[in-house]
C-alpha cells in the first residue's frame, strides 16, 4: 500500500507539474497585434518588424508580434479607444493621441523640448518616464512598452527663405489642426492655417499658403519639392517620442520574462528608428537639394526658441496645466 501511495503521489505531483507548466504565462503562445497609421515603407513599420523578429527569437517563437500598417486596425483615435478594452493589443501612438490615457504625454509635442537623442532617451528612461508608466498602468490600465523617435519638423516655403524670425511674420503656414501646431506657429509670428494633410500639396501649389510645417521625409515622399523652394531648418520639434502601448489584457498574458523580452525587442526597434531618422535626414537633405530645393539655416536660434516658448502657457492645459513640466524636461541634464 505504501508503494502504491508513493506512486500515486508521484504521478499526482507530475500531473500537477505538467498542468502548472501548461497554464503558466511563460508557456503560453501569444500573438500580439500591433497597429500604426504609417505606410509599410516607413521607418516606424521597419522598426516594429525588427522588434517582432527580436521578440520571436528571444521566446523561441512562442510570443509573436503581427504588425498592421496604414491604419488597418483603425485610425490612431480608434486604436487608442480599443486598447483600453483589449480590442487592440498594441499601438504605436503619438504623444497627443496617447494623452487620452495620460495627459502629461502631450508635453512631448512641445516646441524645442529636446536637445538631442541622449536628452529624450534619458528623460523617458529616468524618473519622469518611469512615473508616467506607473501612473498610466494604475489609471488607464494601459502599459508603455517603449518609445519611438518621430523625426524632426522644419518649415518649407514657396517663394522666400525664412532666415530670421521676422521673415515669418504674417506668413500663412499650413499646420495640422491640433495642438501644439497652431499655438507654436502663432507664437513664431506666422498665421497658422489648418489644412488637411492630403490637401497640403494643392494648397502650396495654388498659393493658398506660403509654407508648411513638415519633416524632411514627408517633403520627399509627398513631392512637396515640386511646389516649394526652400527648406528652412528650424528644427522646432525634435524626436517628440511616441509611446508603444500595450493593453492590460495582452500584458497579463505575458510572464515577467516575456515582458522583459518585449521591452528589449521594442528598444531594438526604437534604436533602429532613431538611427534611421538621425542619419537618414542627411541623405534626404541631399536628395532635396538634388531636386532644386534650397536648405536654409535660420539665424539666431535662441530668438526662435524664446518666441516658441510664448506658446507654453496656452499649451500647458493640454498636458494637465503644469507649465513647469516643460521647463523641467527642457532643462534636464
Amino acid at each position: 500500500m505504501v508503494g502504491i501511495s508513493r506512486r500515486t503521489l508521484l504521478c499526482g505531483s507530475l500531473a500537477a507539474g505538467l498542468l502548472s507548466l501548461a497554464t503558466s504565462p511563460h508557456a503560453q503562445e501569444v500573438t500580439l497585434r500591433v497597429g500604426h497609421v504609417l505606410a509599410p515603407t516607413h521607418q516606424f513599420h521597419q522598426g516594429l518588424e525588427l522588434a517582432a523578429s527580436k521578440l520571436a527569437a528571444a521566446t523561441n517563437g512562442r510570443v509573436k508580434m503581427q504588425v498592421f500598417p496604414s491604419s488597418q486596425l483603425g485610425t490612431e483615435r480608434d486604436m487608442n479607444v480599443a486598447i483600453r478594452t483589449g480590442g487592440v493589443d498594441m499601438v504605436l501612438a503619438s504623444p497627443g493621441g496617447a494623452s487620452v490615457h495620460l495627459k502629461e504625454l502631450a508635453v512631448l509635442d512641445a516646441p524645442f523640448l529636446f536637445r538631442d537623442n541622449g536628452h529624450w532617451q534619458s528623460v523617458l528612461a529616468g524618473p519622469v518616464g518611469q512615473g508616467w508608466e506607473k501612473t498610466m498602468e494604475e489609471g488607464a490600465k494601459v502599459h508603455i512598452a517603449g518609445w519611438f523617435h518621430r523625426g524632426t519638423r522644419h518649415v518649407i516655403s514657396r517663394q522666400e527663405p525664412y532666415e530670421t524670425l521676422p521673415s515669418m511674420a504674417g506668413k500663412k503656414i499650413r499646420v495640422a489642426d491640433l495642438p501644439p501646431y497652431p499655438q507654436v506657429f502663432r507664437a513664431l509670428g506666422a498665421v497658422p492655417t489648418p489644412i488637411a494633410f492630403a490637401e497640403m500639396y494643392q494648397a502650396l501649389q495654388s498659393g493658398t499658403v506660403d509654407g508648411a510645417d513638415a519633416p524632411l521625409d514627408t517633403i520627399l515622399a509627398q513631392k512637396l519639392f515640386e511646389v516649394s523652394k526652400f527648406v528652412n531648418l528650424v528644427s522646432w520639434s525634435f524626436a517628440a517620442p511616441g509611446p508603444v502601448l500595450i493593453s492590460d489584457a495582452a500584458w497579463q498574458k505575458l510572464s515577467e520574462v516575456d515582458r522583459k523580452a518585449l521591452k528589449d525587442a521594442i528598444k531594438a526597434g526604437s534604436d533602429f528608428v532613431t538611427e534611421a531618422f538621425t542619419s537618414g535626414e542627411e541623405d534626404v537633405k541631399k536628395q532635396l537639394v538634388g531636386r532644386n530645393m534650397v536648405l536654409v539655416t535660420p539665424k539666431d536660434p535662441q530668438a526662435w526658441r524664446a518666441a516658441a516658448a510664448k506658446a507654453i502657457p496656452s499649451l500647458a492645459s493640454t498636458w494637465g496645466g503644469d507649465a513647469e513640466l516643460y521647463t523641467r524636461i527642457r532643462d534636464s541634464k
